[in-house]
């Protein structure tokens, strides 16, 4: 006889085993499906369940000012926008108070945007096409827009160019002297 025709001696645990084979494969592989499905519903579920982006890109952002050093500025980005936190020496404020208002484009003063004479914080978008502007550049070295040539003072208002008017000032809420809330909302 030839080796594929002997008869070997099978055991009832033996056969048994080779025949529950199949549909202990088909259980496992559907309890992994299955798990796997109910893995992403539970996720989608919390997706959707949970805050929506809206929320997430209203959100207001704590800044130590403390970390500006005197005479710099600091870019942080908020609601996927740049944010300019710039910290003033007293000959820039003293400077930007001295201004003629009557004679600008977007007459504001200073202390209509500044909260603390010290810390000028406007959004980094130039009004004219939304570039974003350099800091420490241009005729009053304040902020320059290289695009089209708009030149801001240390206050980031609008002295010269196309910009039709002054650098963004957001909604912001000083905690302490070195702790400004930007974008709270009531």
């Amino acid at each position: 006889k030839q080796w594929y025709q002997r008869r070997v001696a099978i055991t009832a645990g033996d056969r048994n085993a080779r025949q529950n084979l199949p549909p202990y494969m088909i259980i496992g592989a559907g309890s992994g499906i299955v798990l796997y499905l109910a893995k992403y519903s539970l996720y989608g579920l919390a997706l959707l369940l949970g805050p929506g982006r809206d929320k997430y890109a209203a959100a207001a952002i704590e800044i130590d000012l403390g970390t500006v050093p005197e005479g710099k500025n600091a870019v942080f980005t908020w609601r996927g926008k740049p944010l300019f936190i710039r910290h003033r020496t007293q000959e820039e404020i003293d400077k930007s108070k001295a201004a003629n208002v009557s004679q600008m484009r977007d007459p504001q003063t200073d202390a209509e945007r500044c909260v603390n004479e010290k810390f000028l914080i406007c959004l980094g978008v130039c009004t004219h096409l939304g570039c974003v502007p350099i800091a420490h550049a241009g005729d009053w070295k304040g902020y320059y827009c290289p695009c089209h040539g708009s030149h801001y003072d240390t206050c980031a208002r609008i002295m010269k160019g196309p910009a039709p008017l002054n650098l963004e000032v957001p909604k912001h809420e000083f905690i302490t002297e070195d702790i400004v809330i930007i974008g709270k909302e009531d």
